[in-house]
């Protein structure tokens, strides 16, 4: 069966942590047609939210989530890598599908 063009970025939303170094902040992680949003449940939060538009992302991976930055917990992360080098790691629950969803 072939996915019409419409059909490969469904809309879907679950909560996820970003993860920078030793920094995780709790919020949603969101993925429309056009981009892939986060946005924190701190409305005080330094990091976020981020827009990163699915035309720029040129590499989508499982990664480890970190304790302290260093020390491997969950094999729960996914990490988005664009165009331009900046890479951007969420852990969320079933990455694998996370990974699909971005990677049609």
């Amino acid at each position: 069966m072939t996915l019409s063009i419409e059909a490969k970025h469904q809309p879907k939303s679950a909560p996820a942590t970003l993860q920078k170094n030793a920094i995780r902040v709790d919020g949603r992680l969101t993925m429309s047609r056009e981009a892939l949003d986060f946005t924190s449940y701190s409305s005080d939060c330094l990091y976020g939210p981020y827009h990163l538009p699915l035309k720029d992302i040129v590499k989508v991976e499982t990664c480890w989530g970190k304790g302290a930055g260093i020390l491997p917990i969950t094999h729960d992360g996914i990490q988005v890598t664009l165009g331009n080098g900046e890479r951007y790691q969420f852990i969320v629950a079933d990455p694998d599908a996370w990974i699909e969803s971005l990677s049609a």
